[in-house]
């Protein structure tokens, strides 16, 4: 049981001075009659063992155990015992409280110029956390999850699979049902204080939200209540039959699925949340993502807690043996985002849940961020300076102008060091404590290195991998996704500079993947998402995922549609693509031939479907345009036109093309969506 001087309240200002001060703490422990009395002249928490009053201390009771006096002897020797056994107490105390002015990664006392200038400018600026007082983190999952040195792995090496429902869990979250390898589900709370958050950034969350701090920090704060241990609190947290209410939970959260996100992240299970909205308006906030960020931060704040803790001990006791507390590079979060426009939302939003701008140099490299990622010069851009260019633009739908709107490039990469006082952009990825890249830019970054001879080893300990907009990186090049998943947490070729003696055991033994928590969002599910997260995402926590029953949109239209569908006979999953090719060769063309109807649409959802059909086309000589993804304005419409009028009967549609351009078509009679399973012909 950890003893009360952990947690008391005593001012010893007294002892850090002067030897008078000594003398007199020393004298009161050698009066005191009842345990109670020895508690009131203990040290506070604030003070480190190892330190020199506490070295005094120490010998001023080893001076009392050997006065004659009986009674003394027995008040000195309860004391240094108690002293004793709260120094891993007092430590971790320390630590809370100066973590903010420490560089996140480093495992020795050598540091760059870059850090040391960092440590120096943030002593004065950057306040100190104050100590929790009355919430206790009863939800922390850090621990249990990546310190333990075993884990339950299924015969192949990998966690259970097997997905069940999970009855009453997170019943607000109207029109979904959850499914879990696990049977049952973390609860949600409050107070970002019950899950282990740092002060310092629950007061920049609720800063960025608007959020009054709770009253107990706005009055004088009570007896601190007795500390558990963090392996069974992780348990007690994921097992209670309750949580906060509903209308608690929004204590420290915007809306209650915020809080529900926060909490499955907080239990490192791997997510996927196929409901995630577009956003409909530019002011719109993503509570979600929101979320989810906090969660990346909140994990590199701890993983430097412990490294420093462990740091210090280690100077305490140099015989010792090396704790196991690092991976064997320093990344440790990777956000993976389809455009520039949504990672500069990001990013900025990284910035505010992370570091105040006090100083000038708080954020380095914030100038470049906003040049680089901010609004650029293309053709959709000098389209939309015209009359009609606007008024195109206001046909489309609200969430397809805030998808598109601002930088729309793909090709992006970039650190973020997070250090004492300071967050630093466009660091080495080496030094850096989160990337966030689009897969495009990183797929071209392993294709370099493995050219160059030089491995991609900054993947190799990566633990939250956050994959926002899933649905629209869809829409790109899905191998560059895959060729991501299969980089990461691979044994590295280098060294890089790591105590091997610190590298946890399992990064060691290949077991990198299985400690790796995969956030997946999503605004609907796909069969290549759901197979990513079957297989791709085999986390020794569990998996977690949303499922999610769509409002059909049938209803919605203003004329009656009819429906046909046509079964289309394949082995495998693997000729599918032929099969359907086939199909349509001979049957569904043959009765487009003969038909000779005008106003015909082909929507095609592969581009190399797209190809396949053009050359058949183009063979039997029909009457046709094609647009796709990379058909220039100009064809577009002019392609447009001839298929409106009738000069053109039919129009290859790719739905790439409408998911990008959004592309008002006239003149549809009947719509043939042959190559999505099953096959399906509207006719209007």
């Amino acid at each position: 049981m950890p003893s009360r001087v952990a947690v008391k309240q005593v001012n010893f200002k007294k002892m850090r001075g002067s030897g008078r001060g000594m003398a007199i703490k020393t004298a009161a422990v050698q009066a005191a009659d009842s345990d109670d009395d020895i508690d009131a002249v203990l040290p506070t928490p604030t003070l480190a063992a190892g330190s020199n009053a506490y070295e005094l201390l120490l010998g001023g009771l080893d001076g009392r155990r050997e006065a004659p006096a009986s009674k003394a002897r027995s008040k000195a020797s309860k004391v240094k015992t108690r002293l004793g056994s709260s120094a891993g107490a007092t430590q971790e105390r320390a630590v809370n409280s100066t973590l903010a002015e420490q560089p996140l990664h480093d495992s020795n006392d050598a540091s760059s110029s870059d850090d040391a200038d960092d440590r120096s400018g943030g002593a004065t600026d950057q306040p100190e956390d104050a100590p929790e007082v009355t919430d206790q983190a009863i939800a922390d999952f850090f621990t249990s999850h990546f310190d333990s040195s075993s884990k339950v792995l299924a015969d192949d090496g990998k966690p259970s699979s097997t997905w069940q429902d999970v009855p009453g869990s997170f019943p607000d979250w109207p029109g979904t049902s959850w499914l879990s390898t696990r049977q049952s589900l973390p609860q949600a709370y409050g107070q970002l204080s019950k899950y282990g958050v740092k002060a310092r950034l629950q007061s920049l969350w609720r800063d960025a939200h608007s959020i009054a701090p709770p009253a107990h920090q706005r009055q004088p704060a009570p007896k601190r209540k007795r500390p558990q241990d963090s392996s069974t609190a992780a348990e007690d947290a994921l097992g209670a039959p309750h949580g906060d209410s509903a209308a608690s939970l929004q204590a420290d959260f915007v809306t209650l699925q915020q809080a529900v996100v926060f909490a499955v992240c907080n239990s490192y299970m791997d997510l996927f949340l196929p409901n995630h909205p577009y956003p409909a308006r530019p002011d719109a906030e993503d509570h979600v993502l929101d979320a989810c960020l906090l969660h990346c931060i909140n994990h590199c704040s701890k993983t430097a807690e412990l490294i420093k803790k462990n740091n210090q001990e280690a100077k305490a006791d140099p015989d010792s043996e090396a704790p196991r507390d690092q991976g064997f590079t320093r990344p440790k979060v990777l956000i993976l985002l389809p455009m520039r426009n949504m990672a500069l939302k990001c990013i900025l939003r990284l910035l505010q849940l992370t570091q105040k701008e006090t100083r000038a140099d708080s954020i380095q490299g914030k100038q470049r961020l906003l040049e680089d990622f901010g609004p650029g010069e293309d053709a959709d851009e000098e389209e939309e300076r015209t009359e009609r260019g606007k008024r195109v633009k206001q046909q489309q739908p609200a969430e397809h102008r805030e998808l598109f709107n601002g930088n729309c490039d793909d090709h992006f990469r970039i650190g973020m060091k997070i250090t004492r006082g300071s967050v630093r952009l466009y660091s080495d990825f080496y030094e850096s404590d989160i990337i966030v890249a689009s897969p495009l830019a990183l797929a071209t970054k392993l294709s370099e290195d493995e050219e160059e001879g030089n491995a991609a080893d900054f993947l190799s300990s990566i633990e939250v991998l956050l994959v926002g907009r899933l649905d629209f990186l869809q829409m790109q090049n899905w191998t560059h996704i895959t060729t991501v998943f299969e980089a990461l947490n691979q044994v590295p070729k280098g060294q890089h500079g790591v105590d091997i003696m610190r590298v946890r055991e399992w990064y060691l033994s290949g077991h990198a993947k299985q400690h790796r928590q995969t956030i997946l969002l999503s605004s609907f599910a796909t069969a290549e998402a759901n197979a990513l997260f079957n297989r791709a995402c085999v986390n020794s926590a569990g998996k977690v995922r949303l499922k999610v029953q769509h409002k059909g949109v049938l209803g919605l239209t203003l004329s009656p549609v009819r429906q046909l569908f046509e079964r289309i006979p394949s082995s495998s999953a693997a000729a599918d693509a032929e099969n359907r090719f086939q199909h349509f060769k001979k049957r569904v063309w043959l009765r487009i031939k003969e038909s000779g109807a005008s106003g015909q649409l082909i929507f095609v959802r592969s581009y190399f479907d797209f190809v396949r059909l053009r050359n058949l086309l183009k063979e039997e000589g029909a009457s046709f345009v094609g647009l796709c993804e990379y058909t220039k304005h100009s064809d577009v419409s002019r392609g447009r036109s001839n298929f409106f009028h009738g000069r053109r009967r039919i129009m290859l549609y790719t739905e790439r093309a409408h998911f990008y351009h959004r592309y008002r078509l006239r003149g549809i009679k009947v719509c043939l969506d042959d190559f999505v399973w099953p096959a399906v012909a509207w006719q209007c």
